[in-house]
Order: structure tokens, then C-alpha cells, then sequence
């Protein structure tokens, strides 16, 4: 019998790909915890299981937990305050890891680096595009460097990709709300999905239009890579979602809405109306400005997904981490967000399959 695995949100748009993943690796037993286990049967097999767990219940995730080794969790969207299951993976010694992009959530889960290190577990954040991802990329990019003075990180994908609740609520939640970012040395304000910008993605991506977002690597890179510009912009697939979405959020901000995260629903529905339209493909940048030799330069690191694959790009750090565990052991203790764990090669692994390639420049 391998390590046990749980992934909690195994049914949804990334825990399935998370969860098939997992049950591949050997030496590893994947268990989809969910609240209607029945929905897993069409995953049975001889590495994957089903269990019924309340991923918001402590009682229930401690039942869940016995004889577990890791958790992932998928079960979004991530509140700022809310560490029900890194709380109790932190008091039963068990790893945890989660697929969280909210800024308050990755940023507060040092809250429980103390309970982590005294269970003798390791506690991760943000194991997705941001910070993991992102992070991972500038880190490949930073020995061209003396000094690094500005990054640059957006997201566009694509239309085609399915787009799940949770991470719409994200989105909605920061819409036209204000929040702070540094640039030129100086932190200001600013508001979600405003100030937009047209980015140019290696083909087949794209010209796309992106707009401001609030994601952890604005707290994270300032310090970890002393940039005095972090900058972090997203969009969707088609114009017409983006223009909806930035009227939204200037409604909002106008105080003529005062909560988007209930047009969750609606949005969904209205995405699979369109989903015949646009491009699959869809792309991560992150472009890096510094100093080398006393010359300013800049470099660019992209990520282009085809057919459908963008998810991946989000899944990936959760699955290399995972697979870093089950192979060699986990070494540290505490509770970080998912930053420096991995190297670039870690994560790339687990895209090489998905038709996802980097393109740098």
C-alpha cells in the first residue's frame, strides 16, 4: 500500500485533473474526499477511492484524515480566514497543500507555521500559477540579473477552458475593490480589473487585453526579489467577457453594486453559451527589468497552452510537490506560502504532457 493521498474538490475542474494525476504516480493511494462521494464512481479504479468528508466540518476532516499522509485541497474559493483543513492537517501532522490565488489566504497561512513545526509538517499556500508558477519563473529568470527593478506577470486564458465557480468568486471578489500594489518604489492603490493593457503572447495566443488583479506575489516579490514595480494583470477569452467584467467591476467601485461574487452563477452560465466561440489556447508572461553590467535589460518568460491544457499551467505545483514528498521525504516544517519549494524543472515535469510550452526570450 503507497501513501495515501486526499484530495478534497476531486470532482471539480482542477481537482479532477489533480486527482487522475496523482493516482498515475506509484507508490501512492488517491482518495477523492468529497460531500457525494457517489459522484466519484466514474474514477474508481484500483488507485483511487472515494470518501465522504466535510471539507468545512474539523470533525469530519479528522475522520478523513487517519492513516493520511497529504492533502491536497481544491475546494475553493479560499477566504482570507479560512484554514479549517490546513488548521487540522497542522494539528494531526499531516502535509497540506492548496491551490489558493486569494492574497489575504496565501499570505496569512504563516499563522500556523508554530503548529506546523511543532507536528513536524509542512503547510503550503498558493501551490498555482500565483505564486508558485509565477514565482518559479522569475526565479529561473533572476541569475540574468545584477539587480532586478520591475516584474511584470499576466494571465490570459482561454475561452475554451472550462471555468469553474470558485475561481470566478475570486475574481468577482476583488472587482472593482481596492488594493495595493507597488510601483516605482511606492506603494499606491488600486482597483481590480482597471488599467487595462494589451500584452502580446507567443502564438497561437496572442495580442489579449489584461486587467490589474490582486494576487500574492504583490506582497511576495517586493521582498523576495526587491522590486520596486510588481505588477499583476489576468483576462478572459473574449472581449466580450472582458468588457462585461470591467463595467462590473466599475459599478462596484462606483457603489452602485456593493457584492459582484453573487453574479458567480450567472457568469458561468453565460460562459458555456459562448464557449463555441474564441481560442482554446490560452498563456502565462512574466516579463523581468533589471540591471546587469550596469545595463539596463529585460527578459521574458512565457507559458503557452494549447488545446484546452491552461488548467494544467494551475495544477501543476500542487502535483510536483506531491510527487516531491512521495519520492524523497519532506524535509521542512511550518507553514509558507508555495515559494522557492520548487524549482522551475519540478513544475515543468508535470506540464511536459499537456502541450505546454515555454517560450522565452
Amino acid at each position: 500500500m503507497g501513501k495515501r493521498i486526499l484530495v478534497l474538490g476531486g470532482y471539480g475542474i482542477f481537482g479532477r485533473r489533480i486527482s487522475r494525476a496523482i493516482a498515475a504516480m506509484p507508490s501512492v493511494e488517491c482518495v477523492i474526499g468529497g460531500r457525494r462521494p457517489r459522484k466519484g464512481r466514474g474514477y474508481n479504479g484500483d488507485n483511487i477511492t472515494a470518501l465522504t468528508v466535510n471539507a468545512h466540518d474539523p470533525a469530519s476532516l479528522r475522520l478523513a484524515l487517519d492513516g493520511v499522509f497529504a492533502v491536497v485541497n481544491a475546494v475553493g474559493p479560499f477566504q482570507a480566514h479560512d484554514y479549517t483543513v490546513a488548521e487540522t492537517c497542522a494539528g494531526m501532522g499531516v502535509h497540506y497543500v492548496d491551490l489558493a490565488e486569494t492574497r489575504a489566504h496565501v499570505d496569512g497561512i504563516t499563522r500556523l507555521n508554530r503548529r506546523a513545526q511543532q507536528k513536524h509538517c509542512l503547510i503550503v499556500s498558493g501551490a498555482s500559477s500565483v505564486p508558485a508558477v509565477s514565482a518559479a519563473l522569475v526565479d529561473m529568470l533572476a541569475p540574468e540579473f545584477d539587480r532586478i527593478s520591475d516584474i511584470h506577470v499576466c494571465l490570459s486564458s482561454g475561452n475554451k477552458n472550462p471555468c469553474g465557480e470558485a475561481t470566478l468568486r475570486t475574481i468577482l471578489s476583488y472587482a472593482g475593490s481596492s488594493f495595493r500594489i507597488k510601483e516605482n518604489g511606492r506603494w499606491r492603490n488600486a482597483y481590480g480589473w482597471s488599467e487595462s493593457e494589451k500584452v502580446v503572447f507567443p502564438a497561437p495566443v496572442g495580442k489579449r487585453r489584461v486587467y490589474l488583479c490582486d494576487v500574492p506575489d504583490l506582497d511576495i516579490f517586493p521582498t523576495r526579489y526587491g522590486a520596486q514595480t510588481v505588477i499583476f494583470r489576468a483576462g478572459l477569452g473574449l472581449k466580450l467577457f472582458n468588457r462585461g467584467l470591467f463595467l462590473l467591476a466599475r459599478a462596484r467601485r462606483l457603489g452602485w453594486i456593493k457584492n459582484l461574487t453573487g453574479w458567480a452563477p450567472g457568469l458561468i452560465v453565460a460562459s458555456h453559451l459562448f464557449r463555441g466561440f474564441g481560442s482554446a489556447a490560452g498563456g502565462m508572461q512574466v516579463l523581468v527589468r533589471g540591471r546587469k553590467n550596469g545595463e539596463e535589460i529585460q527578459h521574458t518568460a512565457s507559458l503557452v497552452a494549447r488545446d484546452n491544457n491552461g488548467l494544467m499551467i494551475s495544477c501543476s505545483p500542487a502535483l510536483a510537490l506531491i510527487r516531491k514528498w512521495v519520492e524523497r521525504g519532506v524535509a521542512d516544517s511550518g507553514a509558507v506560502p508555495c515559494v522557492g519549494l520548487l524549482a522551475w524543472d519540478e513544475i515543468k515535469a508535470e506540464m511536459v504532457s499537456h502541450d505546454i510550452v515555454l517560450v522565452r526570450v
